[in-house]
């Protein structure tokens, strides 16, 4: 590291009295060309070049090939930079590492703060609104109930598909359980007529025996089934029926309020008209009192005439 300082300074040294050469050179030539007289300049003769010099150019220091050279310099006397000039890491690596990683995640996580809390005091504040929600509309009564109506047809639209797929897996149940006992009656009628004609095995019998026990059990259950289904369908009569009453009371308060929004109106239109007829008469009555004034004051004039 001195060795580069040492160089520097030499540079810095030679390039100082490079410019001063310069500077002392421009400077004399300036203060001559001020002394001269601007008359003199046409009678002084230009004087001609100098002849070029027959001397040789001044060698390099250390051009010389036959010149010995010290190991580590440079033929100008500088001396060569080594690794060892190269500036040194000193202290612990690690420790240092951590106190900046430590420095940087404090202003990570002062960041992270500052941010949620800009963010929460603006959304609690109310100037900043995300639209999480659907605002209210300022709908009147009308749109209102048009909206209830709507929401009431579709939520019996979705009763009624409800009801339809739960009917279709219903029966769908009922007639794959149908067609295994038609089957199996079928076995079971072959397992009979076997029987009676020359007999049949101990598996044949037990078959036999599963086969009717399992009719008996589907016809108990499909009795079952059938009244549950008369039972239901008769439940959601007198739900309709009821869904029914409650809708035709819902639309005579509809109607009701209709006829009292329209009564209402009438009335009000009533007195609207009412007012208006008592202004004209009265703008009539103005009228004919001016009418009148002008009449009087015309006659007092044509007297006065």
């Amino acid at each position: 590291m001195s060795r580069f300082l040492i160089a520097t300074k030499e540079r810095l040294q030679r390039g100082l009295r490079f410019g001063q050469m310069l500077i002392h050179n421009t400077v004399s030539q300036r203060m001559a060309a001020k002394a001269t007289p601007p008359g003199s300049a046409k009678a002084v003769k230009a004087t001609p070049p100098p002849p070029p010099s027959t001397k040789p150019p001044p060698k390099c220091p250390g051009g010389d090939k036959n010149m010995k050279r010290k190991p580590g310099y440079f033929a100008s006397g500088g001396q060569h930079a080594v690794l060892s000039d190269c500036p040194k890491p000193e202290g612990d690596f690690m420790k240092a590492w951590s106190a900046k990683n430590s420095r940087y995640n404090l202003i990570l996580v002062s960041g992270i703060l500052a941010a949620g809390g800009t963010l929460g005091f603006a959304l609690s504040s109310g100037v900043l609104c995300l639209n999480w929600t659907i605002p209210e509309y300022p709908y009147n009564e009308d749109e209102m109930e048009e909206f209830e109506i709507e929401e009431e047809r579709r939520r019996e639209e979705k009763e009624a598909r409800e009801e339809r797929h739960q009917d279709a897996v219903e029966a769908r149940e009922l007639g794959i359980r149908r067609r295994r006992a038609k089957e199996a009656m079928e076995r079971e009628v072959d397992l009979m007529q076997r029987d009676m004609d020359g007999g049949i095995t101990d598996a044949e019998l037990d078959e036999l025996q599963r086969l009717a026990a399992e009719r008996e059990a589907f016809e108990l259950w499909e009795k079952d089934e059938l009244k549950r289904l008369e039972e239901q369908e008769k439940e959601r009569e007198k739900i309709r029926k009821e869904k029914a009453k409650v809708k035709a009371e819902r639309d005579k308060e509809r109607e009701k309020k209709r006829k009292e929004k329209e009564a209402q109106l009438e009335k009000e239109e009533a007195e609207r008209e009412k007012a208006r007829e008592k202004a004209r008469k009265e703008r009539e009555k103005a009228e004919k009192e001016k009418q009148k004034e002008k009449e009087k004051a015309d006659k007092e004039a044509r007297k006065a005439g």
